[in-house]
């Protein structure tokens, strides 16, 4: 008889959530499109009052970072996420593709170091992927909620946290170095978080 185990997802933690579209297809690559995940976001926070600190929103892809109280609330989370996404997706393009989302990707966060990282790495994700080329242009784009980290952080210590894990490359006008581009990484977090 196989061995099930029961997945439980801790209450009154931070979480980090991620997906994936199918065969990382860019689904996302339109405004519009966009918005159809912005909208679930909303969905999350007004309808279960989760409370989501960072989000990015990219064309195969999204980073959530949120509070849970009652941590069975993650497959709520998820079906709006991926279900109503997927839902909204097909109703406005009238296109029936068999899978939109391919895989997702939880962590909880067990650490300060650990949720800085996080918070930079999400904040900085559109100027990781190259969908925006300076802060400014991030700051400005509704997909991310790098405009949050400035609001609580400031603007110099919002820097900081994305520098701290994504290496930016800028050159002295404040954009992206062209000789750079190729090598932007993502420093990862230390495994003895906890």
């Amino acid at each position: 008889m196989p061995n099930f185990q029961k997945l439980h997802w801790p209450d009154n933690s931070i979480y980090f959530l991620t997906g994936s579209t199918f065969l990382h297809y860019p689904y996302f690559k339109e405004e519009k499109q966009k918005q159809i995940v912005l909208n679930q976001i909303k969905k999350v926070k007004d309808n279960l009052n989760i409370p989501i600190s960072v989000y990015s929103i990219a064309v195969n892809h999204y980073h959530l970072k949120f509070y849970l109280k009652n941590g069975l609330h993650l497959a709520k989370i998820k079906q709006i996420m991926h279900g109503g996404t997927s839902f909204a997706y097909h109703e406005k393009y009238k296109k029936r593709y068999k899978e939109i989302w391919q895989s997702d990707y939880t962590i909880i966060i067990t650490s300060e170091e650990m949720d800085a990282k996080i918070t930079g790495y999400i904040g900085g994700n559109l100027l990781k992927h190259r969908e925006v080329g300076t802060f400014q242009e991030l700051e400005d784009n509704p997909f991310s909620s790098y405009w949050y980290l400035i609001k609580k952080y400031g603007n110099k210590l919002a820097q900081e946290l994305i520098r701290s894990v994504i290496d930016v490359g800028e050159d002295k006008k404040g954009r992206i170095n062209e000789k750079e581009l190729g090598k932007l990484k993502l420093h990862k977090p230390s495994a003895k978080a906890g």
